[in-house]
Order: structure tokens, then C-alpha cells, then sequence
């Protein structure tokens, strides 16, 4: 592998101040070679703005996609370039200096997930830091049977599940969610609540269904990597 420490991948439609505020706070606290991915939707209203607030950062754009759709895409492209891949909101803001490096140095020998403290939940990881290698031997990053809800709990669920889940409570990357702020959602807040139940029925199918073979695929990941030590 070869490349860079770790890639965000980071969907956003009709956002350009948060694009903007993205790039603004990574050039402030990241201390890895860290490099961020954008995803925009060519339909996008304000796809000009996003791509003018990117700064010259990596981006791609296609037909409209949901958050796990853009988010499995750019993985696909970016797995191979870093031993990590980071899953975060365009509206997550990094407080920590040298964010980047705690959570790589955190995630457990072998691979596994790990998140920080986004001061909105610490249940589950809302943003997170996933070894390429556990994407690559699933097949994906964000869970493909959702839309926008529940892949965190998928994480949580496969990472607690094969004991390598790391919460640094310690390493700040504020969400700067609607409802932390006490503001109105925007249309991409509205369009997502609407696919609420849908993901949350296809979350459920899959803990019946589906988690013990994605359970068993990070497992192989890790009993690999630990035989090599």
C-alpha cells in the first residue's frame, strides 16, 4: 500500500460553507498526511460553490447518490492509498490538534474501528476511522443495505462485535448537527429524514441476517494481520 496515512471521505450536497469550513479547520489540526475526498451530486443547485469551496481538493461527481452510495464509491477509489479510510459529515468539525494522528495511532493492532468525540453521542460512531483492509474484505465501507441512518450503528455493531472498537473521548470532532445547534434542518436534513424507517427495517434485517458473515470477514481481517506480528 502505498500513498497517504488516511483519506476522509466526505459526501456533501448543497453545503458550500460547510465544504469551506472543512477544508479550513483540516488545514488547522491535521498532523498525518491526511487527504480529503469530496463526493457531490451533479444535480446539486450549489455543485459550482462546493467545488469552488474545495480549494483544490480531491473531488467526484456523479448522478445523485445517497451518503453510503457516495461514501462506497469513494472508498472504492481511495482504499488502496492509505492504510486507513475516515467516514465524516460535512458538518463535523475537527477541535483537536492532531486529531488524525490520535485516532490512527488508536485503532487496534490487526485493524479496527475508532472515533472520536463528535459531543453528540458516544454510543456509537457518528464520524470513524475504519482500516482499508476491513473495507476491503467486506466489500464496502458504509453498510449498502442503508441509505443515511443506522451505518453507525453498523460500525459499532461490527467493531464492539470483534473487539477492536476504540472511543477516544478525548479527541474532539464537533457535529455540527441541526439539532445540536438548535436550528432548522436544510433540504438535505429533510430529504434523509424521509428514508428514516426504511433504513432503520434494513438495520434490523441485517443484525438478523447478515452480521455474523460481516462479523466473520473483520475477524479474518484481524487473525490475519495478528498471525504477522
Amino acid at each position: 500500500m502505498t500513498g497517504h496515512d488516511l483519506e476522509v471521505l466526505i459526501p456533501s450536497r448543497g453545503r458550500p460553507l460547510s465544504v469551506e469550513r472543512v477544508v479550513r479547520s483540516y488545514a488547522l489540526t491535521c498532523r498525518a498526511d491526511t487527504k480529503i475526498r469530496f463526493a457531490f451530486d451533479q444535480d446539486d443547485p450549489k455543485l459550482a460553490d462546493s467545488i469552488a469551496a474545495a480549494q483544490g481538493h480531491s473531488y467526484m461527481t456523479g448522478p445523485r447518490d445517497t451518503l453510503t452510495g457516495w461514501t462506497n464509491k469513494l472508498a472504492a477509489r481511495h482504499a488502496g492509498h492509505a492504510p486507513a479510510l475516515g467516514s465524516f459529515g460535512d458538518d463535523h468539525m475537527p477541535v483537536t490538534d492532531g486529531w488524525d494522528e490520535q485516532l490512527l495511532e488508536s485503532l487496534p493492532a490487526g485493524g479496527g474501528y475508532c472515533y472520536p468525540n463528535d459531543q453528540r453521542r458516544d454510543d456509537i460512531p457518528e464520524a470513524v476511522v475504519i482500516s482499508s483492509a476491513i473495507v476491503k474484505a467486506l466489500g464496502w465501507m458504509s453498510p449498502p443495505f442503508v441509505t443515511h441512518w443506522f451505518q453507525d450503528n453498523v460500525w459499532r455493531d461490527l467493531g464492539a462485535g470483534a473487539g477492536c472498537l476504540v472511543y477516544r473521548a478525548d479527541v474532539i470532532v464537533r457535529h455540527l448537527h441541526p439539532n445540536v445547534l438548535g436550528k432548522p434542518g436544510d433540504q438535505t436534513n429533510h430529504d434523509a429524514a424521509q428514508r428514516y424507517d426504511s433504513d432503520l427495517a434494513a438495520y434490523q434485517r441485517w443484525r438478523l441476517r447478515a452480521m455474523p458473515r460481516d462479523l466473520g470477514a473483520v475477524r479474518g481481517v484481524r487473525a490475519a494481520a495478528l498471525g504477522h506480528l
